[in-house]
């Protein structure tokens, strides 16, 4: 058996500091440079250390991922389609669904042990590990004049007070009570000026975000929800899928609040309707259009692009 030692002389990783394109191989002396590696940094002189921080455990690319208080999922995006693949306990992965539109965003919502998906192309729901259609709507009871659709596919979702919220384009089709596969579609929903580019309930109302203003459509007990008004409360957008899956306490106001991210900064939407920017006059934030938070503790992630 022959055993051949490899000297390595660069390297390109996480850090790319070496371009790909001035990567050799010796084969007469057994000197190569390292094309791609994880859980490492490169520094400018192409040396190669240990990463710091959690190991990297499957490397791809990944959409989004998704978990409120139930089972946690990511979007892979692939060669030829994009796969929902579920994340273990131990961090493994295990497919959900395939064969999905490459490159499209998922929203996803939990509703008790379900959790409803859409991407603006497919649509499903989960439950046990197990992803089946939406469901379609059947209407029980007196015979009525008014037509009901099932439910339409959008780019954003979400449930709140026993109805699906989905967000086609620049309006968002509200569901009948406690049937998410069941709409109303001539007369249940609200239009904004632009696209919607977010949907975020807290106990009070709904944040709701196109591409120029944010705003908040607080619940009226005695009104039907369709007819909640819509209150601006910023003249800028929230970055689109920057808003985070959980909410978070705030000792200052009553009630879980909102986190997203603007141009204006990190932005805090309380549960009566109210816009705080921790970090306005403190850190200048990159324009962008899209964004990505979590909440860990009392540590808040945010990325703007």
């Amino acid at each position: 058996m022959t055993t051949t030692n490899l000297a390595f002389t660069g390297f390109t990783g996480l850090n790319n500091k070496i371009s790909a394109t001035r990567l050799n191989y010796d084969p007469q002396t057994g000197v190569s440079e390292l094309a791609e590696a994880v859980n490492v940094d490169i520094d400018d002189s192409g040396g190669m250390s240990r990463r710091l921080g959690q190991v990297e455990l499957d490397a791809g690319t990944f959409l989004n991922v998704f978990c409120d208080k139930g089972d946690c999922f990511v979007v892979q995006d692939r060669a030829d389609d994009s796969a929902v693949l579920q994340v273990g306990k131990d961090f493994s992965l295990s497919g959900i669904r395939s064969g999905m539109t490459k490159g499209a965003m998922v929203s996803f919502c939990q509703i008790g042990s379900t959790t409803p998906y859409m991407n603006g192309f497919e649509s499903g729901v989960i439950e046990a590990g197990i992803s089946s259609s939406w469901p379609d709507y059947i209407h029980l009871g007196a015979k009525t004049n008014r037509e009901f659709y099932p439910a339409p596919i959008g780019t954003h979702i979400a449930y709140f007070d026993g109805h699906m919220l989905i967000a086609q384009g620049n309006t968002i089709w509200i569901s009948e009570k406690y049937e998410i596969g069941k709409f109303r579609m001539a007369k249940n929903f609200w239009q904004m000026g632009t696209e919607i580019r977010m949907i975020r309930p807290v106990l009070n109302g709904i944040w709701v975000s196109d591409h120029k203003v944010t705003g908040f459509v607080p619940a009226t007990e005695s009104r039907h929800i369709s007819a909640w008004p819509f209150l601006p409360r910023s003249s800028f957008p929230a970055h689109e899928w920057s808003d985070a899956h959980s909410l978070v306490e705030l000792s200052s106001t009553p009630g879980e609040s909102a986190v997203w991210s603007s141009d204006e900064g990190l932005c805090i939407g309380t549960a009566d309707g109210q816009i705080i920017v921790p970090t306005k006059n403190k850190l200048k934030y990159p324009a962008g259009s899209r964004g990505a938070t979590v909440i860990n503790d009392f540590n808040t992630i945010n990325s703007v692009y």
